[in-house]
């Protein structure tokens, strides 16, 4: 079973990646809402329960698209990542042990900040 889950998780990643190349380039046209949906979607995908989220792949892609979601929301002072995505995603960056650091990880504060705004809404 945990080779399926695997497979599984792998093409869920792919998925993910997948959206977030389009949230990006629609982002570079200045398209922010759609970027944020697809954002969003991408996600969606890496919250089924057979994605191992402390995985390197998908760690990566739900770090990336996280980040990419948060920009794209405070932009537009819209609702980006939920607050499991958040606190997974900085879970994730601050267990790097890489020498030096992945750019991704100067991000960390961004993210904190972001998570500590979103749980301050009502409506969060």
């Amino acid at each position: 079973m945990r080779l399926v889950d695997s497979a599984r998780g792998m093409v869920a990643v792919l998925r993910a990646n997948s959206a977030m190349v389009r949230a990006h380039r629609l982002q570079a046209r200045g398209k922010l809402a759609a970027a944020l949906a697809l954002a969003q979607s991408g996600l969606a995908v890496l919250r089924k329960p057979y994605v191992r989220r402390r995985n390197p792949m998908e760690g990566l892609a739900l770090a990336s698209l996280t980040i990419l979601a948060e920009e794209i929301s405070s932009q537009l002072q819209a609702s980006g990542a939920t607050a499991d995505d958040l606190a997974d995603a900085i879970a994730y960056l601050k267990q790097l042990s890489d020498d030096p650091q992945p750019d991704l990880c100067s991000s960390i504060t961004f993210l904190e900040t972001r998570r500590e705004a979103s749980s301050r809404q009502p409506n969060a």
